[in-house]
């Protein structure tokens, strides 16, 4: 703050000093006299909240421009990586009625999609509002994961507030992970090993690296205490989550087959129960039991409305997986409220 910063420097800004003067005429050679002038604490104060706030509102601003320039890149990995053949770096996009290559200025998040009315450029074929959509959605995830663990608090720097930035980082990584995964299981009914396998190898790693994704509740405390000893029990409670949830997950899937002859839960769905139990831990089941309550309501509306059953359930688990990692504790409170009263 401004106040403790004149303050830091032997200076008091609320009566007139004479070393406030000295320093005042060693730097300013046009003055040859001053007076000083009081100026009360209440107005440094709030002086100092407005560059804060005004601080903390380009750096949320920032971290949303970089949130939708991910997203359309997100949008390419969801076309892409289904179809095997593609890279998700090479040839740059093109258009995919046309094949006309889509310049820079035409691959602006969200502004090139407003800007052509949502259309081609070339063939004037219709653009789907799907990618604007993922930009925006990311942008407002990278914003409103900074808000939600401090904004200001990051200004102050990644010396000083690592812990903080490796917690955001490891939530817009998870976050990008999950969205991908929705839309290629929403559009192809798969969910690609490169990213269910893969969170199942990095996830203990991020659970180390952030442990706050758990909430600071571990079945396993095996590493005594301190910093490093909490983020190798996260990492641990990571590989006992991705075995259980895996696991649980396996065994209803084929208890269904048997009951119905067919199958009831496919790989994809284990291998990504696995990736979040990684990261989760036990929380991987609270995020099941969201994922499969809002999995039952989308698929009641959607047999009433288009008189289908079959939904994927991969969006509905990562929709739990974002929730409970926001507001896990929350959640279960009101779950546990919710089986009391009853």
């Amino acid at each position: 703050m401004l106040a403790c910063s004149l303050n830091a420097l032997g200076i008091d800004f609320r009566r007139p000093v004479p070393e406030f003067h000295s320093w005042l005429l060693s730097k300013t050679g046009a003055i040859r006299c001053f007076q000083a002038v009081e100026i009360p604490g209440d107005f440094c104060e709030a002086f100092g909240v407005a560059v804060e706030q005004t601080g903390e509102f380009l750096i949320l601003v920032f971290l949303g421009i970089v949130g939708a320039c991910v997203g359309s890149f997100l949008n390419v990995v969801a076309y892409r990586l289904p179809r095997e053949c593609m890279s998700i770096v090479r040839p740059r996009s093109r258009c995919t009625q046309c094949s006309a290559w889509i310049s820079w200025r035409d691959n602006l998040p969200l502004l090139s999609w407003l800007l052509l009315r949502g259309r081609c450029r070339n063939c004037r074929t219709r653009i789907s509002l799907r990618y604007p959509l993922v930009e925006l959605t990311t942008a407002a995830w990278f914003a409103g994961a900074a808000w939600f663990l401090g904004g200001a608090q990051l200004l102050r720097g990644i010396p000083e507030q690592g812990a903080l930035w490796l917690h955001f980082a490891v939530m817009t990584l998870i976050f990008c992970v999950l969205l991908v995964l929705a839309l290629i299981d929403w559009d192809y009914r798969i969910l690609p090993d490169q990213l269910t396998i893969g969170g199942m190898i990095v996830g203990p790693l991020l659970a180390f690296a952030a442990p706050e994704v758990q909430h600071g509740k571990m079945l396993l405390h095996v590493a005594g205490n301190g910093v490093w000893a909490v983020r190798t029990d996260a990492a641990l409670n990571g590989l006992l989550g991705m075995a259980l949830g895996a696991g649980v997950l396996w065994l209803v899937g084929w208890i269904g087959s048997r009951i119905w002859k067919r199958d009831a839960m496919g790989l994809g769905d284990v291998k990504m129960i696995g990736a979040m139990g990684a990261v989760l831990g036990l929380w991987v089941f609270l995020a099941l039991v969201v994922a499969s309550i809002s999995g039952a309501l989308v698929g009641v509306i959607r047999m009433a409305v288009r008189k289908d059953h079959q939904i994927p359930f991969g969006p509905f688990l990562a929709l739990g997986m974002l929730m409970v990692m926001i507001a896990g504790p929350q959640i279960l409170d009101l779950w546990l409220g919710l089986a009391r009263v009853e």
